[in-house]
């Protein structure tokens, strides 16, 4: 048993690392071929997912640095900082950490509130480890910045190659929206109304992760132009627009964009390698491996299924004792696969790397 979990660790950390080259790769790093994802990618979410898994994979955390060096300006600091307090991620000092490398670059002072934000007091490490949980040798003097933070690593390289963000796909298309109504909540607003028939301000503001009332106000702003539409429904207003006119201006031609709530998803991803990534969980007998996968399923599973991504998990009260541990197994695999659901991450990991 032992052996077939680290051979699933291995599995799924080589899945979720290949979704994260696909994804920047799409938002203009060199990296792997990208595909016609209907979803579009939620920067601040997959930063804050970069910051953990991305300490496994020292080129694409370095690759994702030079990206926010010429395209911070795209990232929303108030609503990140919203994304790390309501969801359980583990990244926050890295986050702090790379947002002290952009405020030192010059960037807007946005970023030194969010370097300021989460200043660790935790024991100093290497950044980044090996693909077997081993920390990796920094050569040089170490980073002043992350050094700041506890984090160990070499000098940083920025070589101004990143391509520019494709917002003709789905995949860029929140990027196109803040290109035109600013780094704020409006464009995630007309995201959500776009994907949904229609919503109200309390569901938009915990699916956009902004507060209520300024999805309120910003709501109540935009349908005073008459392109957005209010109707009550019982004690709540419920705004809607119409879709095809919209799409038809914004995305001509191109597949309706797919809803997901990349931080739910994310969140839940990085607890399921947190906990594989324990050694102690490899030290526990067989019985005892099942229960703990059990129990991790049953913490994440709300947050899997409440995401949009279309997958649902099996029932693990159907199976008994050590049985579950397969079952579990098969879960994360068509999960991240798609092998089961045309939604899912088969798309995503099925393109060949560039060299």
């Amino acid at each position: 048993m032992e052996k077939s979990l680290k051979k699933f660790r291995d599995s799924y950390h080589e899945l979720l690392l290949s979704f994260l080259w696909r994804q920047w790769s799409a938002l203009g790093i060199a990296g792997y071929d990208t595909g016609g994802d209907k979803w579009y990618i939620d920067p601040e979410s997959l930063l804050i997912f970069t910051a953990c898994l991305g300490r496994y994979e020292s080129r694409l955390f370095d690759e994702v640095l030079n990206w926010l060096d010429e395209n911070g300006s795209f990232i929303n600091i108030q609503r990140m900082k919203n994304i790390l307090k309501k969801e359980e991620f583990s990244g926050a000092r890295v986050i702090s950490a790379m947002a002290g490398i952009m405020a030192e670059r010059g960037k807007p002072k946005k970023w030194e509130s969010l370097a300021e934000e989460y200043v660790s007091r935790d024991s100093p490490e290497n950044l980044f480890f090996r693909s077997n949980g081993q920390p990796m040798e920094m050569f040089g003097a170490p980073e002043p910045v992350f050094e700041k933070y506890g984090l160990y690593r070499g000098k940083i390289e920025f070589r101004a190659h990143t391509q520019p963000i494709s917002i003709i796909k789905n995949t860029g298309f929140l990027f196109k929206l803040r290109a035109l109504f600013g780094v704020n909540a409006r464009p995630e607003i007309l995201l959500y109304l776009l994907t949904h028939d229609s919503g109200h301000p309390r569901l938009i503001a915990r699916e956009t992760y902004y507060a209520q009332k300024t999805i309120q106000d910003i709501l109540v702003e935009m349908s005073r132009s008459g392109l957005i539409n209010v109707r009550n429904a019982g004690r709540e207003k419920r705004y809607w627009l119409k879709r095809d006119e919209w799409y038809n201006l914004l995305a001509p031609g191109q597949e309706e964009i797919l809803w997901i709530n990349w931080p739910l998803l994310f969140s839940a991803l990085e607890k399921i390698w947190l906990k594989l990534n324990q050694k102690t969980l490899y030290k526990l007998d067989s019985l005892t491996q099942s229960s703990e996968l059990r129990i991790l399923m049953q913490s994440v599973r709300k947050q899997i299924e409440s995401s949009g991504f279309g997958y649902k998990i099996s029932n693990e009260t159907f199976y008994r004792g050590i049985e579950y541990t397969e079952v579990f197994f098969l879960d994360i695999r068509s999960l991240l696969t798609g092998k089961e659901k045309e939604s899912g991450f088969s798309s995503s990991v099925s393109g060949k790397k560039q060299t």
